[in-house]
């Protein structure tokens, strides 16, 4: 009996070589094709989240603008009402001076122009922390006497200066003055650091 013979072909069938080379060219292609696509996805989702972001950009800043605004509302709403806070608290003091001028016009008969000028002088001055306790006018309404009491020297000097401004018309104005510290009861709401004066 024969022995069954199995028949081994060791040498491989070789590809065509045109047939590899079209192959690998394709895999490149489509691995360039590939990475191009991902790139530009890539790209356009890079430009997508740039326009967001100055998108959100442009809305903070409009948000910062009119919280600005408003707190600058805020602000000339809170200085208007502590400028008429003032104004009301200074009405009583500009009342009772205008009596005194209608007093001393009514008491005066025609001669009252010569000591209602200087007064009205004074009506139209304030400053804060800063009020009068005597006003004298003598000397047919040529001398001119201020006393009273501030929380600090510096407004009295503001006072002085700005009163010598407005009595500049008038051919008045307060040479000396003097200061020393307040003694007695302050007023309500003043600092320790409280001083009487006397311009003249």
């Amino acid at each position: 009996m024969r022995a069954a013979v199995a028949h081994i072909n060791l040498l491989q069938r070789t590809a065509d070589a045109h047939t590899t080379a079209w192959i690998l060219l394709a895999l490149v292609a489509a691995t360039i094709v590939g990475v191009v696509y991902h790139g530009s996805n890539v790209r356009s989702q890079a430009q997508t989240d740039i326009r967001r972001a100055d998108d959100l950009a442009r809305q903070v800043k409009d948000l910062q603008a009119r919280l600005a605004a408003r707190q600058g509302d805020q602000g000339r709403s809170a200085a208007a009402l502590s400028l008429r806070k003032e104004i009301d608290a200074l009405a009583p003091q500009a009342q009772a001076t205008q009596a005194l001028v209608d007093a001393v016009r009514n008491a005066e008969g025609g001669r009252t122009e010569e000591f209602s000028r200087p007064l009205v002088a004074m009506t139209g001055l304030n400053e804060p922390g800063l009020w009068l306790t005597v006003l004298t006018l003598s000397a047919s309404g040529k001398r001119l006497e201020l006393q009273g009491q501030a929380s600090n020297g510096a407004s009295v000097l503001r006072y002085a200066r700005r009163a010598n401004e407005s009595l500049q018309s008038l051919t008045l104005h307060l040479d000396s003055l003097e200061l020393q510290p307040a003694t007695g009861v302050a007023a309500p709401g003043a600092s320790n650091g409280m001083v009487s004066f006397r311009l003249y």
